[in-house]
């Protein structure tokens, strides 16, 4: 009750005079047990007097009180939120607060704007406003700390639910779409960093705003695409992965068969951003990327709807089903990048597939459907690499392509491969040969040419499949290389009652 008579008797006194003075001095050197002292005074002020003297004793006491509280004493915000009435000039004391560069002072101010900015309708305009202009502000500390608040505000975090905190957070959004859409726009790395920071706060907060990010990338300068470059792993990692795959996945569909998606393109290479940072995270988590995503990538990437590359993150969360598809697109990609990717595949791990059903499933790719010379230079590749394909690992996979029907036509190649940097394994392929002799690889031109060519190299072990041979097969054989018969027919004369009588007849000495 003291306090109330002290406000009503203050109230009273000349404006601004000593008894005014010596009040404020008073109450500001224990603002904490005063307090509801400089509240009863200020009701008292508005209720019996006019709002210009309220608003110019009002502003007196508050500059008073500022300057004697701790930079962090919370008693500041709830006198702003208890007073009848701020002045106008307040405005002037939060702007100051929020430039300061940092701290308890820059901490009590932006959260001081906050609540009155939820809870003080007249000044929830002006409030947004500060809060906003600091989320662009040119030093870094005011800028981040405004950014975090602003962002959490939008979220409806910590805030009771309300048709006027709905209408805040759509205002937040757009001020902050707006700037993005300024940032992409610019040609200052800096200035895009500046500009995306909100809005990059509230895609963390709610993941359905990537998607006009993801769709202004098409329009961004190069300066935009490299800070955008720079920030958007992180962003991706606070995200649900699901949520960013959806996402990605709903522009990848919209930039399908749009004009000038190319590798070189400032989206092609972000979206592909997107991929492999979802496919690290992945790798890091000790999982794959959503089943769903990489098959919708596959089909895109099948209908020539994007870059190749854009196979490549998918490479370690393949499942065998989806090799082959993978494949098609892999080949595709220029000749040092397709050995990169499949040096990736090969040594993945958790392994994708066997390394001798990847050898396998190259070899059934359809050669007018993918370019021959990749396909030829990916087969190389992966016998390249001794550590994955030892011979029995290449011999496990020869066996299987022998008996696929119908033979793949790189067959014999292949063979003829594995039969130089594997010489040891000649007993092995030797058993192919029989078999595929026994399937009447004569029939097929292209095959028989390669298989004669790897019977003449492996003499003289593969003597017994020349003997083997039709008699006019035999014969056009012998005709083509006098060396291989004179071979056997030396290893006839050695060998006189195992040789069949139609080989003995093709080589003259029945």
């Amino acid at each position: 009750e003291l306090h109330a008579v002290l406000g009503r008797l203050a109230s009273t006194q000349p404006l601004l005079g000593a008894y005014h003075s010596r009040l404020v001095e008073h109450a500001v050197k224990l603002p904490h047990e005063r307090l509801e002292l400089l509240l009863a005074w200020a009701y008292a002020e508005y209720c019996e007097h006019s709002i210009d003297r309220y608003d110019e004793l009002i502003e007196f006491m508050l500059g008073a009180l500022h300057a004697a509280l701790p930079p962090n004493d919370r008693v500041w915000t709830k006198v702003l939120l208890s007073l009848p009435r701020l002045p106008p000039a307040l405005m002037g004391l939060l702007r100051a607060d929020v430039a300061s560069a940092g701290g308890a002072r820059l901490t009590l101010g932006l959260t001081t704007l906050r609540d009155l900015l939820l809870q003080r309708d007249g000044w929830r305009d002006g409030c947004a406003q500060l809060l906003l202009d600091a989320c662009a502000s040119d030093q870094p500390a005011v800028r981040s700390a405004a950014v975090r608040l602003v962002a959490s505000v939008a979220a409806g975090e910590g805030v009771a639910q309300s048709a006027d905190v709905a209408a805040l957070a759509t205002g937040i959004r757009a001020h902050a779409t707006a700037l993005m859409r300024e940032g992409l726009r610019s040609s200052d790395e800096d200035d895009t960093s500046a500009r995306m920071l909100l809005y990059l706060a509230l895609c963390a907060r709610s993941p359905p705003m990537l998607a006009p990010l993801l769709a202004g990338l098409a329009g961004a300068t190069p300066e935009a695409a490299a800070a955008i470059q720079h920030r958007l792993p992180g962003l991706l990692l606070q995200l649900p992965v699901e949520a960013v795959a959806d996402v990605l996945l709903a522009r990848l569909r919209d930039e399908a068969g749009e004009p000038g998606q190319d590798a070189e393109a400032v989206s092609s290479q972000l979206l592909m951003l997107v991929l492999q940072t979802l496919s690290d995270r992945a790798a890091a988590e000790g999982g794959a990327m959503p089943r769903a995503l990489v098959d919708e990538v596959l089909e895109l990437l099948a209908a020539g709807a994007h870059p190749p590359g854009f196979v490549v993150p998918l490479l370690p969360s393949l499942t065998p089903p989806q090799l082959a598809p993978a494949l098609h697109a892999l080949l595709r990609l220029p000749p040092d990048e397709m050995r990169e990717a499949l040096a990736l595949l090969l040594h993945a791990e958790p392994a994708v597939a066997p390394a001798r059903q990847l050898l396998v499933e190259l070899h059934t790719l359809d050669p007018a459907a993918v370019p021959l010379k990749a396909l030829m230079d990916a087969i190389q590749s992966c016998m390249n690499e001794r550590a994955v394909f030892t011979q029995v690992e290449l011999v496990a996979a020869l066996d299987a392509i022998v008996r696929l029907d119908p033979l793949p036509l790189l067959t014999m190649r292949t063979v003829i491969q594995a039969l130089v940097h594997w010489p040891k394994a000649v007993d092995s392929i030797m058993g192919m040969l029989r078999h595929l002799l026994g399937c009447r690889v004569w029939e097929l031109p292209k095959l028989w040419a390669g298989f004669l060519r790897c019977c003449q190299m492996a003499m003289p072990a593969s003597a017994d499949i020349y003997l083997a041979m039709p008699r006019d097969r035999l014969e056009a054989a012998l005709a083509a290389d006098a060396a291989v018969r004179d071979k056997l027919v030396a290893h006839a004369r050695a060998h006189p009652g195992d040789i069949p009588q139609p080989a003995l007849a093709a080589l003259g000495i029945a």
